[in-house]
């Protein structure tokens, strides 16, 4: 059985047709796949930067020193991230982006300088604040149900008190409120997989918008649960049938669709 990636159920959500197409042109790797490897990679990076930085802080350090501290190894780190990866693009905004995700990054840190100091004047010291800021967690849990065909690297998974919690980490900007739905289908499908590996349910998740330093919280409840299984029952009609799927008629999403050189729908057929 063909393995379906909780990464294409996004997708697929996106536009069905847009799966079709790069299911039958798996060989292409697009700028997006390209970018949200990086980012990933940076952003876990990021953590462990931060946590090694902030173990040894303690005392009456001010913001500024304390964000000096915590960020002064990530541009570095980003930029050895850059220099590896930037000839698999022809973006050419590669670098743009990149001097972004370093802005993005430290902002997180100036809210983690914040949250430290506060924990510093109440006699907290830097291991006890990355115990409290940092819990126990797993990265980039590869999960598979081979019942079904479903596989996820899910970005993190934190434990409290013997509750699992998914965490997708996510680059771009959230809605006005709440989640993007295919974000929250996604963790729908994070969660489906995680019950079955681990035996335990799993009742609520999380996005980890880090443009804005948020973490967002999403309710895996019933109907969520529906919208995944509809979503994935479609992406597997898709994978196993061969059935070529309607696009989505929205000119906004052919604009930014990276297949749109491939796809025979035209913008112009857009009412």
């Amino acid at each position: 059985m063909k393995m379906i990636t909780v990464s294409l159920i996004q997708e697929y959500y996106y536009c069905p047709l847009s799966v079709y197409i790069h299911l039958k042109n798996s060989e292409i790797l697009t700028n997006s796949m390209i970018a949200g490897k990086i980012s990933h990679e940076a952003i876990i990076g990021f953590e462990e930067i931060i946590k090694r930085n902030l173990w040894g802080l303690k005392g009456n350090l001010d913001i500024k020193e304390i964000l000096n501290e915590l960020y002064k190894d990530v541009p570095d780190y980003i930029d050895s991230i850059y220099q590896r990866y930037k000839e698999e693009t022809i973006d050419g905004n590669f670098l743009v982006r990149f001097e972004s995700l370093k802005e993005d990054l430290k902002f997180n840190s100036w809210l983690l300088a914040i949250k430290s100091q506060q924990m510093f004047k109440n006699g907290i010291i830097g291991s006890e604040a990355v115990d409290i800021l940092f819990p126990p967690c797993l990265t980039e849990f590869k999960i598979e149900n081979k019942e079904i065909g479903l596989i996820g690297k899910i970005d993190k998974i934190v434990i409290v008190d013997g509750v699992y919690y998914p965490i997708k980490i996510k680059t771009n900007l959230p809605p006005l409120k709440g989640v993007w739905e295919s974000d929250a289908i996604q963790i729908a499908a994070y969660a489906f997989l995680m019950e079955q590996e681990f035996n335990k349910e799993i009742p609520v998740g999380f996005i980890n918008y880090i443009k804005i330093g948020s973490k967002k919280t999403v309710l895996i409840n019933t109907s969520l649960r529906e919208k995944f299984t509809n979503v994935f029952n479609g992406l597997s009609s898709t994978l196993y049938n061969g059935k070529e799927p309607e696009a989505v008629q929205n000119i906004n999403k052919c604009r930014a669709c990276e297949y749109s050189n491939l796809c025979d729908y035209s913008i112009s057929d857009i009412n």
